[in-house]
């Protein structure tokens, strides 16, 4: 078990290589410039300046830290050491190839000898290693000893873990910061690897030795022009395409490798092959391996599914002869079983057989025609030794009809047994019913039912007489029973209408009810007499409560149309008094019609100012009488109030007048020169027209402007004498609050004190009469 845990940890492990990000290690002391060449990888990459690779940023958080960094450079700033552990997600494309690169930037101290930092673990898993050395560094041979014993410690980890001694990984060597050399005499890209064994010869043998996948490479994030450690203005970066295409084509050989290994250790786990596939196919689409791989996995798979049938059928033959068999060995022991076993127990075991071996008919049809046959003459027996014993199951006439269907053969078999069966019922039924008429002597009703039960199911019993004689006498009990308490209702019916205040329309309910329960009661026609006269006698009673409630409350209109109602509702189907009650109750609305009209006319009468009370009288006419004699009157002045109410627009006429001789002014001539002016609501109309030296002057004049009145306006009527000079001679004012003060220009005026004077006017003011009630 360790060891198949073991194994599959170790697929898990390939697999986990091969599906997820590649981990790249920029592996460097402080001041290598591992930081710097990462962020202008990125630069280059990104913008299209490295020929035929693109780097991009995979997540936000790496875009904003390679940005910051680039702004720095550009901005002509060097690069401040990196202090903190940072994940950077990128995404290499080259040629068909698309890479997720996870890298991580930190502090060049944490490579120091005898460290155990975090990064340690990311070196130990990683994927590809670019080891960072600068050509110049440290002057002193014991610093770049150091450096180059930091790098033999990381390789030698390397070495351990692999089978073979080496580094089983690529690892390629930068010299960065060449641009320094570059401007040394002779220093050229050409004499790097002499320069790496005159410098680093320690590392160079090493890479030699055990790195299959080594690389040298000589770079510089600036180019020439850097001064102190300072970018240039103009930043020419030397170098950077080599690693990066180096980097790509490694990686896509480290994919395959890992993929033909995963086929050597797991050829048979499709599924585990079909995830590395897809993967390596998502990450090189289109190529000559991916598509070489797609085919080797569908080649695979058919393998599979083949040994899979073959597998499938080898069983399923094993199966199929063991099931006969085992088919075989059921179909004998259920014949042996016959010969010393009883009918139901053999019936038994032919039934347990077809449903256990529900594939003999498939390998034997013989033998299972055979057990179908056995089983249903079994059943036969089983059934007969039931019958008499008294055991046999109610569904016992359902299976003989069915198995008549399915065994013609068996017919006369089935007959019999259903005979048995039928007597049986016959017998039980019989001891029943007697049992039944002993304990049921003061129930003769039940014993009655049974008894035509059992004649209607047995009617050619040879018990039939005798049944017959306990049906007669059980009938004579119950048809005594049932007139006695048929009396007693009756008698009780008679006892409750003598009461004082008998519920009548209760007692015809318990009447009919009885007549509905015994259609052929000898009482019948008793009860049908009760009727009819507790009907007569709960007609007359409602239509007197309806005629004394009348006398008795003259004004209570509604109530009186109620009582009449109600009679007629309960006595709609056919009461000796519907015409009375129907008469009634016209004759009481039309005394309430007339009543509430007269309300309204009287008060109108009584108090003819007032309106507004008139109109809420008309009002509460209308709403109780909507239809009545006096609707068309009601409306009209209903329709005169609210026209009244709101200011509307009247012809006023000025007719003529008479004036008393002392008005007149001295020397005046023949008389006064009047005119009338009018004022209402206080607004002025007027003056009407000026008639010269007449004390009874006729105008015969309409005002031009139509009054504007409405009710509660008040009135004032001024004459002006226009003799020598304007005076006011005649002023008559409406009475104080005259709600109807209009009604003074339609006729003619006097002073309240008396005299002579007088006006006469005419106008198209009217307050409508309301007709007397008859």
């Amino acid at each position: 078990m360790a060891k198949k845990n073991s194994r599959k940890t170790h697929l898990d492990a390939v697999e986990s290589r091969l599906t997820g990000p590649k981990k790249i290690a920029l592996f460097g002391h402080r001041n290598v410039g591992k930081t710097t060449l990462l962020a202008m990888f990125y630069r280059q990459a990104s913008s299209g300046q490295v020929p035929g690779v693109r780097l991009a940023a995979a997540d936000p958080s790496t875009a904003e830290y390679l940005a910051d960094k680039i702004l720095q450079i550009e901005s002509g700033e060097s690069l401040a050491g990196t202090l903190a552990e940072t994940e950077l997600r990128l995404r290499l494309y080259h040629g068909q190839a698309r890479l997720d690169l996870l890298v991580k930037d930190y502090q060049g101290e944490h490579v120091t000898l005898g460290s155990d930092e975090p990064i340690q673990q990311f070196f130990a898993d990683c994927d590809a290693v670019f080891l960072c050395l600068d050509p110049e560094g440290s002057t002193q041979p014991a610093d770049r000893r150091r450096r180059q014993q930091e790098v033999e410690n990381l390789l030698e980890k390397y070495i351990e873990k692999s089978a073979d001694g080496t580094t089983d990984r690529p690892i390629a060597l930068l010299l960065t910061k060449f641009d320094r050399v570059m401007a040394q005499a002779g220093g050229s890209l050409e004499n790097v690897e002499r320069l790496v064994d005159a410098r680093y010869g320690m590392t160079r043998h090493a890479l030699s030795r055990h790195a299959k996948r080594g690389a040298i490479f000589a770079v510089s994030a600036y180019g020439r022009g850097a001064i102190d450690g300072r970018p240039p203005a103009d930043l020419q970066p030397i170098g950077l395409e080599g690693p990066l295409a180096w980097l790509a084509d490694q990686l896509e050989a480290i994919d395959r490798d890992e993929l033909e290994w995963l086929w050597n250790l797991a050829p048979n786990d499709i599924p585990r092959l079909a995830r590395g596939v897809e993967a390596y196919q998502r990450r090189y689409p289109n190529t000559e391996h991916a598509q070489d791989f797609q085919r080797r996995l569908v080649r695979a798979k058919r393998r599979k599914g083949r040994r899979a049938l073959l597998k499938f059928a080898a069983g399923a033959t094993l199966v199929i002869a063991a099931l006969a068999g085992y088919d075989a060995w059921g179909y004998q022991d259920a014949v042996a079983f016959e010969r010393d076993h009883p009918a139901v127990a053999v019936e038994r075991r032919w039934s347990d057989l077809l449903a256990w071996h529900p594939s003999l008919s498939w390998f034997w049809p013989d033998r299972g025609e055979f057990a179908r046959s056995r089983l249903a003459e079994w059943k036969l027996k089983a059934d007969t030794d039931r019958i008499a014993a008294g055991t046999s199951d109610p569904g016992l006439p359902g299976r003989l009809a069915n198995l008549k269907a399915e065994r013609p053969t068996l017919v006369d078999s089935i007959e019999k047994v259903e005979q048995k069966a039928a007597d049986a019922r016959m017998d039980k039924r019989w001891r029943d019913l007697q049992a039944e008429a002993a304990s049921s002597a003061d129930r003769p009703e039940l014993v009655l039912e049974s008894a035509r039960s059992f004649l209607r199911d047995f009617p050619e019993s040879p018990r039939k007489a005798e049944v017959e004689a306990l049906f007669q006498t059980s009938r004579a009990k119950v048809l005594d029973r049932r007139s006695a308490v048929e009396r007693r209702l009756v008698d009780d019916l008679i006892r409750s209408a003598g009461l004082p205040n008998a519920d009548l329309t209760g007692l015809i309910e318990r009447a009919s009810r009885f007549l509905e329960d015994n259609p052929d009661s000898v009482y019948r026609g008793e009860v049908e007499s009760l009727v009819s006269r507790f009907a007569q006698t709960a007609d007359d009673r409602d239509i007197d409560q309806a005629r004394q409630y009348s006398r008795q409350f003259p004004s209570q209109f509604q109530a009186r149309i109620d009582r009449y109602q109600a009679y007629l509702k309960v006595h709609a189907g056919g009461g000796r008094h519907i015409r009375e009650a129907n008469d009634a109750k016209d004759r009481v609305l039309r005394e309430w019609d007339g009543e509430s009209y007269r309300l309204a006319y009287e008060y109108d009468l009584s108090h003819p100012d007032d309106v507004e009370q008139v109109a809420a009288r008309l009002r509460d006419y209308l709403q109780a009488h909507p239809e009545g004699r006096y609707a068309t009157p009601a409306k009209a002045y209903l329709a005169w109030w609210d026209k009244v109410s709101v200011p509307g627009e009247y012809r006023v006429t000025l007719l003529r007048g008479e004036f008393d001789p002392s008005i007149g002014k001295y020397l005046a001539g023949g008389g006064p020169d009047l005119s009338v002016t009018l004022e209402v609501g206080g607004k002025e109309y007027g003056p009407s027209p000026v008639v010269a030296n007449e004390y009874k002057p006729i105008w015969r004049h309409t005002f031009p402007k139509p009054i504007i009145w409405k009710l509660n306006d008040p009135i004032s009527i001024k004459v002006t004498d226009h003799d020598w000079s304007d005076s006011l001679v005649v002023q008559l004012n409406s009475r104080k609050d005259d709600p109807l003060a209009l009604r003074l220009l339609n006729g003619t005026i006097k002073p309240s004190k008396g005299g002579t004077t007088m006006l006469t006017f005419t106008t198209d003011f009217k307050v409508p009469e309301l007709p007397k009630p008859d």
